[in-house]
């Protein structure tokens, strides 16, 4: 069953059954306001009846009684009867017959109590008002004035019928028209459904539900969805690039892995061969399985230094002079590049200048960028490191830098050149595997701090590591 039916028989049963609670009350109002009205005008006769009576002292067939047919009516039928039960006097219209007389009616009333009661009479309900006649505190008789119910009963029959099939037709016509009505105001939300339905077939998230009508709920609904969709395409791009970059991050690391692996192994067969015949050639192959160690040495480690970032490691940090930083970072390339690299800044450094960081990722982060300067600058360019302050937007900002005479770095790479696994189109063919910057952006990101590129295509590039809150130790 459908949601729209169901609304359609909820309302229409709410309806119903309020049609039936209002017709209940009408019709219990109006039945005791007709029956109220019959016992007050029989009540009021039988009072007229009474007081146009003259009573002799001593028996009630010498009272003088009114002509009972002056306060009759069709339909209203007077008779007195004497404490027996006999008949005494009747109205003309009653003919040859009379009320009906029991010996409980006669018993109530010889208590002297006035009261109504219902009786049978020429095939109709008669409702009878019993009022005993006392004289000297002594019942001689019963005046009872009775009123035909047929009309009372004909008009409640006309009011059931008239409740129950107008009911019939408001339950209907409320139906019908709810019906009607949940068909036009879930259109909308047929829409809804089918673009929806149409996106899922299509798996074409760049879709979006058009919606067209006022800012009510199914607007919210339909912006949320959109919104949704929205999210889902941005996520699943986000995902398909992440899946290409680790595609070309697995390519790369495969060739990095396989190549000094296949240098290894080749000189250990060398060497299990040659034995100790050849020592030129055993240093040699010894020296060649150390340098590719080191290059595995080195990508495990890149690695671990991802595998830290994904696991949220908090990283300890002290005050370290940012001279003496930069000195024990100058000293460790000085054995490690195997190039020239000239050094700027570093004798203008305040000498009590001081940095809150882990000194040995700072000095990783260097070698990062500087072992990428080495990489994309001809032989014959300059690699620059330095450090100043005031680098930074912020006051107090220290800047640590290398700049290169390289090939320089296009503006789409530049976008999206710290992403994890990314490499761009110049650094194919390059040794590497696209994790240094996005590491050294996680070192910085650690520290507080941030990893600035500026850089132009065919102009060279500079890397400036910007750290906050250098402070003096004086």
């Amino acid at each position: 069953m459908s949601l729209r039916l169901r609304l359609t028989i909820l309302f229409t049963g709410i309806l119903g059954l309020t049609l039936v609670i209002f017709s209940f009350v009408v019709y219990l109002i109006m039945s005791r306001t007709l029956y109220t009205e019959v016992d007050n005008s029989i009540s009021a006769m039988a009072s007229s009846v009474v007081r146009s009576m003259k009573v002799s002292p001593f028996e009630l067939d010498k009272v003088q009684i009114p002509n009972v047919d002056v306060f009759s009516s069709p339909g209203t039928y007077l008779q007195i009867v004497d404490a027996r039960g006999k008949m005494v006097s009747r109205s003309a219209n009653m003919g040859l017959q009379y009320l009906p007389m029991s010996e409980d009616t006669l018993g109530m009333a010889a208590a002297g109590r006035e009261f109504y009661e219902n009786v049978g009479y020429r095939d109709n309900r008669i409702r009878v008002y019993n009022y005993p006649l006392i004289l000297e505190g002594k019942v001689i008789g019963v005046l009872q004035v009775g009123r035909s119910l047929s009309q009372v009963e004909m008009v409640l029959g006309r009011l059931r019928a008239l409740m129950l099939s107008g009911a019939a037709m408001a339950v209907l016509t409320a139906g019908l028209m709810g019906f009607s009505l949940a068909r036009t105001a879930f259109k909308p939300v047929e829409r809804i459904i089918e673009a929806a339905a149409s996106i899922q077939r299509g798996s074409d998230l760049k879709k979006r539900i058009d919606y067209h009508g006022p800012k009510d709920e199914l607007y919210t609904l339909s912006e949320t969805l959109n919104g949704m969709l929205e999210r889902l395409e941005s996520m699943y791009s986000r995902l398909e690039e992440i899946n290409e970059a680790q595609r070309r991050f697995v390519a790369d690391a495969s060739h990095e892995l396989r190549t000094p692996l296949t240098t290894i192994r080749g000189n250990a067969e060398l060497l299990l061969k040659m034995g100790d015949s050849h020592p030129d050639t055993r240093a040699e192959a010894l020296a060649d399985i150390a340098g590719e160690a080191e290059r595995l040495t080195r990508l495990v480690s890149n690695l671990l230094y991802l595998a830290r970032a994904d696991a949220c490691q908090v990283i300890e940090t002290s005050p370290v002079r940012l001279r003496e930083l930069m000195e024990r970072a100058v000293d460790s390339l000085k054995f490690t590049t195997g190039r020239k690299i000239e050094f700027e800044g570093l004798e203008s450094l305040p000498e009590d200048l001081q940095v809150n960081v882990n000194a040995d990722l700072i000095i990783q982060a260097i070698n990062i960028l500087v072992d990428n300067a080495v990489k994309y600058t001809p032989a014959e360019g300059e690699i620059v490191l330095g450090a100043s302050t005031g680098g930074g937007s912020e006051p107090g900002t220290v800047s640590i830098y290398v700049r290169d005479s390289g090939p320089g770095i296009s503006e789409e790479d530049s976008q999206d050149i710290f992403e994890r696994f990314y490499r761009g189109e110049t650094a194919r063919g390059k040794s590497g595997s696209g994790l240094g910057l996005s590491i050294a952006q996680w070192i910085m990101q650690k520290h507080g701090g941030s990893v600035a590129l500026n850089s132009k295509e065919g102009s060279g590039s500079c890397f400036s590591l910007l750290l906050a809150g250098g402070s003096s130790s004086g």
